[in-house]
């Protein structure tokens, strides 16, 4: 079976409820991506399209 790959795309940086802006993996799902199953990154990648950034935050673009 294929490796489910991490839908990071280099952003990492994270609203004040720990989601990131990036992603939208929280900081628990994208420190551990490695250590989840296939079934496990297939679960959290669908719950991803539902999740929103805290409403008037955005990522700080100067720390990149």
């Amino acid at each position: 079976m294929k490796e489910v790959q991490s839908p990071c795309i280099s952003v990492c940086q994270y609203d004040s409820k720990g989601i990131c802006f990036g992603c939208r993996r929280t900081i628990d799902e994208a420190g551990n991506w490695s250590k989840y199953t296939n079934e496990e990154k297939e679960v959290i990648i669908k719950e991803l399209s539902i999740r929103r950034n805290v409403e008037g935050e955005e990522p700080n673009i100067f720390l990149r």
